[in-house]
């Protein structure tokens, strides 16, 4: 039966996909119970050391008990109380022990270990009695009589009944693994050697036209989306192929001139047209690494209208969204020549990022915008400086090190700016290093 070229494909990758799908169930079944197996040797892990403190401090009772029985009259207390000490614990590490486990086999050991114990201690207290009464030979004679060994034979037949567990649990850990293995194993081969199989089967009357898809899709995934369209004269799926790439080609041409259309927008202030905070903050982290790579200063200018709260207040907020495009504007012009980045940074404030520039060109930028401004004679009745609109000015100036930041730059320009407003006003104040006081920053 001939198969259109589309369904051996489908029928070929749909054979891979269940060999993957059937391997990572059973890789996903055997790894489940590793996990589970791995669990059950911590908690059998956790019992086991649980039954050999158990052990110890049992036999230290016990020791304890014969100590008491041996021991002169001023120093019989102290052994008591540490035989008490021990069986306390012991009370306390059995109901640990049996909380951590599960197995009604297990528990009932753990309990029948527990009431041989409770028994043992209430034989040892008994003797212990006699001797408090003075009966001191019959004591001693009845404490050697009374073996603790039936109750060590039984926690290490538990303690081995545990180890044999865990071995048990790592023997099925190191199957499931090697089962892993072996099916990923085969899994691989299989598939390699299916897909060697429909490569051959399909290689002649297929390589051409899909080596030619691929230098194209190879140049598109490199970004470069001017290809040249594919037409193949064969009707087949690769030539349906073809046709969707080409057609893909175009859809991805449309879609990335309306991404950098729409990067652009996302980078420029919605009401005066300018570079908004978000191209101020991307600008300035690249400004900043080339600056510490090539050891040259920034500049940064901060300017913020005089008053603005007032201007809205008399002439309306149309009227200020005016006044910030004009500002806007002028500032752009100003700065278009230095090769800076004019930034409304927020509200009536705005930015000036110099890279490469001194602190004295970023004032006589700061000088011919304020100048240019003043020009413009845009009213302000409002104002307490001026009758016109002003903006005060603070500059600063670094150089990228491993001791500052980019942050560092807008504090002190932030700086600057409040010396300015603090000055009265409609004046440029420039952030100065040398000095740490309120006289660093100079009008």
């Amino acid at each position: 039966m001939r198969l259109p070229l589309r369904k051996k494909l489908y029928f070929s990758f749909l054979i891979i996909i269940v060999l993957f799908l059937v391997t990572a169930s059973i890789s996903t079944i055997l790894t489940q119970r590793i996990v589970h197996f791995t669990n059950d040797i911590l908690v059998s892990e956790k019992r086991l050391e649980a039954v050999q403190r158990l052990n110890l401090f049992a036999r230290t009772a016990n020791d304890n008990g014969a100590h008491y029985l041996l021991a002169p009259l001023y120093i019989e207390d102290d052994f008591k109380s540490q035989f008490e000490a021990n069986v306390k614990y012991l009370d306390h590490e059995f109901g640990k022990l049996e909380d951590m486990t599960t197995e009604p086999s297990d528990l009932a050991m753990i309990r029948q270990f527990w009431d041989k114990w409770k028994a043992y201690v209430a034989d040892r207290r008994n003797i212990m009695n006699l001797k408090k009464a003075g009966k001191v030979t019959e004591a001693q004679n009845n404490y050697t009589k009374i073996s603790y060994d039936p109750i060590a034979f039984a926690l290490h037949a538990f303690s081995k009944s545990e180890q044999a567990q865990i071995d048990g649990y790592k023997s099925r850990i190191e199957a499931s693994g090697r089962t892993i293995q072996i099916m990923n194993l085969f899994m691989v081969s299989l598939a390699t050697l299916l897909s060697l199989f429909i490569a051959i089967a399909l290689s002649n009357s297929l390589i051409r036209r899909i080596l030619l898809l691929r230098s194209n899709a190879q140049t598109v995934a490199s970004g470069n989306l001017q290809v040249p369209d594919l037409h193949f004269k064969s009707k087949d799926e690769l030539t349906d192929l073809a046709n969707s790439f080409n057609a893909m080609t175009e859809s991805l041409r449309s879609v990335m001139d309306s991404n950098q259309f729409l990067q652009q927008l996302s980078f420029r202030d919605g009401l005066t047209g300018i570079a908004n905070r978000r191209c101020y903050d991307e600008s300035l982290e690249q400004a900043w690494v080339q600056s510490a790579a090539a050891s040259r200063p920034i500049s940064l200018i901060l300017l913020d209208i005089d008053c603005f709260k007032r201007f809205n207040d008399i002439y309306g907020h149309q009227a200020g969204d005016l006044c910030l495009k004009q500002v806007a504007d002028l500032l752009q012009e100003q700065v278009r020549e230095s090769g800076g980045l004019a930034a409304r940074y927020g509200g009536e404030e705005f930015a000036v990022l110099l890279a490469g520039k001194t602190s004295g060109e970023a004032c006589q930028i700061a000088e011919h915008f304020q100048k240019a401004l003043a020009e413009q004679c845009i009213p302000h009745t409002g104002s307490d400086i001026s009758e016109f609109v002003t903006v005060s000015i603070g500059i600063s100036n670094l150089t990228a090190t491993g001791e500052n930041a980019p942050d560092d730059l807008l504090i002190e320009a932030d700086h600057a700016l409040y010396q300015a407003k603090e000055h009265g006003r409609n004046r440029i104040c420039v952030y100065a290093h040398d000095q740490v006081t309120e006289g660093g920053l100079t009008p």
